[in-house]
């Protein structure tokens, strides 16, 4: 039997170029979860809709354009790769239909068992309840996508996105289903719609399950990527879920008196820095990877350990490429900033195909040919 290839790092290496492998246990296990939760979300959606058309078209406008422009702004400030796309909407299908569809069949049993705790009165029911059943079922998708090689987790920073993107999915259509119903049950629908809206998604919605999911799938996929003991790699995949649970009953719980709109802000500060806190550590976790890729995997001429500082941050990068503006003019900016790309696409190919793999090889000569070109516009003009 022919063994799986696998990168430096000891994971299988992708098969396939997104998450989608016929081969995989895992993808097909996914689509038939996915088939089960629709069957239980998609009746709570129409519902939304026939019982008050106008506010739940408007809910829908809503929450869609606020999902595209919040996963459209993660997706373009990523620091050195654009991810598939293909992969980034299954991480949002997999928050958007699974989560939400099966955390519909076992929230309320949650609830009543909460309940029967605390007694059905207690203020806090929601707060243990809703973290206990959805944050595990969100960490669940980027298990998945970590068990598919093709989903290509290989850093501690492609966890924390993919991550943001299975809560970010989950975070709209339960906003939507909750904005939605609860206008139907007003008699001014349209004004509800829009305090619902502004609320749970310009208020609380920043540092809600986008937040919680980012900092889950960072510790999932510490585990996965890390060479770290085992206890250590356990230690840090349980303790980010936990921080993830705890940080989202902190939000829903009535710890903080006043209004809805001040307790959510408060509320707020500390899961912002222990969000801040993930996505630093793991950028400079990603930032070391690529480092070493420069300085031992990849040769010289196509990225150099001194070509890497000038990449290894977006302020650089445009730093340089301004400076190559004022040099040389604006074509040689262009032709910087292809090759800039260029580089970048190798490093990441390195990292997850290996540097002997067709991937890498075209990024190679993408490389080649923007040097070639950077250097016909500095000298040959």
């Amino acid at each position: 039997m022919t063994a799986t290839p696998r990168t430096r790092g000891g994971l299988p290496r992708p098969r396939t170029a997104t998450f989608v492998d016929a081969r995989s246990w895992v993808f097909w296990c996914s689509i038939a979860l996915a088939i089960g939760a629709f069957a239980q979300v998609a009746p709570l959606i129409l519902e939304s809709f026939v019982a008050n058309p106008a506010s739940g078209a408007l809910s829908a406008a809503l929450w869609i354009a606020y999902g595209l422009v919040f996963a459209t702004s993660v997706y373009l400030l990523e620091l050195y790769e654009r991810r598939p796309v293909v992969n980034v909407l299954g991480a949002l299908a997999w928050g958007a239909v699974v989560a939400v569809g099966v955390s519909r069949i076992g929230g309320p049993a949650m609830h009543t068992i909460v309940g029967d705790w605390l007694g059905e009165d207690s203020p806090w029911i929601s707060a243990i309840a809703a973290p206990l059943v959805e944050e595990p079922l969100k960490a669940l998708g980027i298990v998945a996508l970590a068990l598919i090689p093709g989903a290509r987790i290989r850093t501690v920073a492609d966890g924390a996105f993919y991550g943001a993107m299975v809560g970010l999915g989950f975070q709209v259509v339960e906003g939507f289903l909750y904005t939605a119903r609860t206008a139907a049950l007003s008699g001014d629908a349209m004004d509800i719609v829009w305090q619902m809206f502004v609320l749970r998604g310009i208020v609380a919605g920043l540092w809600s399950h986008a937040a919680f999911s980012a900092i889950a799938g960072a510790g999932i996929a510490f585990f996965f990527v890390s060479t770290a003991a085992t206890w250590r790699r356990w230690g840090v995949a349980i303790g980010s879920l936990a921080a993830a649970m705890i940080l989202h009953g902190f939000l829903n719980s009535p710890l903080i008196h006043g209004s809805q709109f001040t307790a959510a802000l408060i509320k707020g500060v500390p899961i912002v820095i222990v969000l801040a806190t993930t996505v630093h550590v793991g950028r400079l976790r990603e930032r070391a990877v690529f480092a070493r890729m420069a300085r031992v995997t990849v040769p010289d001429y196509l990225v150099s350990p001194a070509d890497f500082e000038g990449l290894s941050t977006r302020g650089r990068r445009r730093h340089a490429r301004h400076d190559m503006n004022d040099r040389h003019g604006p074509q040689a900016a262009r032709d910087l900033h292809r090759l800039q790309r260029a580089q970048l696409a190798l490093l990441v190919a390195a990292h997850t195909d290996g540097m002997i793999s067709a991937r890498a090889a075209d990024a190679a000569g993408r490389v080649t040919r923007a040097r070639s070109a950077l250097a016909w516009s500095v000298a040959g003009r």
